[in-house]
């Protein structure tokens, strides 16, 4: 078999005749096509010869409802359904470009998307094998538990890789999953673009994009939300058939049964197959949840629930993680504290430094007394700021004490001049300096604080 199922005998019998003929060239002779494989609602697929002389398949983007073909060129069958079919054809090369920057083993390579014969086409890998479909049907004892095991294993690997990329497959079945020669499965014919068609096209609105059996209850209702959680419940459906030999019953018929209050029809396998662990045919029937709550939230999560060293590695990275949030709260706590302490001890400095200035006293500002070398019986006072005034004994109201002897006071008639100069000049400084404390300048001045 290829990366698609071939079913050419069943067409030819049936007259089909939209197909591109054996010799066709595609993209100026770049491709060949050999043979049709098959058809579905959106497109047709061939396997075809390379310019390298390798054989690919090409799937050709062809919504019979929508198209037909007059010789090589496709074009809509009405003008009215012009714009819907060039608006099937860009969504057809937007996905085959998604797909096309995917790489992983287990998902099939896209070589070349392109255009020709006014429609689309993209180029893949050809994948030499059977699908699983095929070998549940014809070959039921083939695949033992431990195949089985480590082929969901492997593809939920891919899965997981394609959720990274923020794409869906949204048509996972035993017969979109290739098992080559070597024994790797490979998902192919992802139908999320098949899905965005439907949606954007009233005449593709009734082409069914969904598989009884296969996919999920919200699959089936048209603008529900759809996420990761419904291609592992796909994924699920198809080991359940892998396992049990028949597909859970229809997803829809569940979810009444479920609105109802009555049993679910879908028989859990755990406790049925002693040859599989139990966990692991617990996460097979977890998968199968009606409602996506209840599912694994990534293929990451189920792979973790069946893989016992990726759980180990899971457990690890957790505790590496729970170790590293330990050692940056405690730095925190650590950096908190020590901030506070310096604060506090900032605060504390400077309430020193405030009472400290509190009790001091202001400077008391300085001032110069001297005698007058001119007038005798005068002073003259001066401050720092360089001001200066002469007082005359008679014009200051100096207390009693501190005149010199028969020096008269304001409003007194002047003192006599010898006697003021001798009084004055010889008792008045040592009278003062009770008050005042004064240092000497020279011999004519005191200093001191006013």
């Amino acid at each position: 078999m290829t990366a698609a199922r071939d079913i050419s005998g069943a067409h030819a019998a049936q007259g089909f005749t939209d197909e591109l003929k054996p010799g066709t060239e595609l993209l100026r002779g770049q491709y060949v096509i050999e043979r049709f494989l098959n058809s579905g609602g959106f497109g047709l697929t061939y396997l075809a010869r390379d310019s390298l002389d390798r054989t690919v398949v090409i799937k050709e983007c062809f919504p019979g409802t929508l198209c037909g073909r007059s010789n090589l060129v496709v074009r809509a069958r009405s003008r009215t359904q012009q714009d819907e079919f060039r608006s099937v054809v860009r969504m057809f090369v937007q996905e085959a470009r998604r797909l096309a920057r995917l790489r992983h083993p287990s998902i099939v390579g896209v070589h070349q998307v392109f255009e020709d014969n006014e429609t689309a086409y993209m180029a893949l890998d050809y994948v030499e094998g059977q699908d699983l479909l095929d070998i549940v049907e014809g070959e039921p004892d083939r695949l033992g538990p431990a195949e089985l095991v480590d082929i969901l294993k492997k593809l939920l690997d891919a899965i997981s890789y394609v959720h990274d990329e923020a794409i869906l497959h949204r048509d996972i079945a035993p017969d979109n999953i290739l098992l080559d020669r070597s024994g790797n499965p490979v998902l192919i014919d992802f139908g999320a673009a098949r899905e965005r068609a439907t949606r954007a096209s009233r005449a593709l609105s009734a082409l069914q994009v969904v598989k009884d059996g296969y996919s999920p209850q919200e699959f089936y209702v048209a603008g529900s939300k759809q996420g990761p959680a419904g291609d592992l419940y796909a994924l699920g459906a198809t080991f359940y058939h892998l396992i049990s030999g028949a597909p859970p019953p229809n997803s829809q018929a569940r979810l009444a049964a479920v609105a109802s209050q009555e049993a679910d029809p879908c028989v859990p396998l755990a406790g049925r197959f002693r040859d599989y662990e139990p966990e692991f045919l617990a996460a097979v029937d977890r998968a199968l949840a009606v409602f996506p709550k209840d599912r694994p939230q990534s293929a990451r999560e189920w792979l973790q629930a069946i893989d016992a060293r990726r759980r180990r590695e899971a457990a690890k990275a957790r505790a590496r993680l729970d170790r590293t949030i330990e050692v940056s709260i405690s730095r925190m706590v650590a950096e908190t504290n020590r901030a506070v302490e310096e604060a506090r001890q900032r605060e504390a400095l400077r309430a020193r430094e405030s009472q400290v200035a509190v009790s001091e006293p202001a400077p008391r500002p300085r001032v110069d007394l001297r005698l007058d070398d001119e007038e005798d019986d005068g002073l003259i006072l001066s401050d720092s700021d360089g001001a200066s005034l002469r007082i005359a004994p008679w014009e200051y109201p100096l207390p009693p004490e501190l005149r010199p002897l028969g020096a008269a006071g304001p409003g007194d008639t002047a003192p006599d001049q010898a006697g003021g100069k001798r009084q004055w000049g010889g008792g008045l400084f040592r009278r003062l300096s009770r008050i005042v404390p004064f240092r000497r300048r020279d011999r004519h001045s005191q200093t001191g604080e006013a």
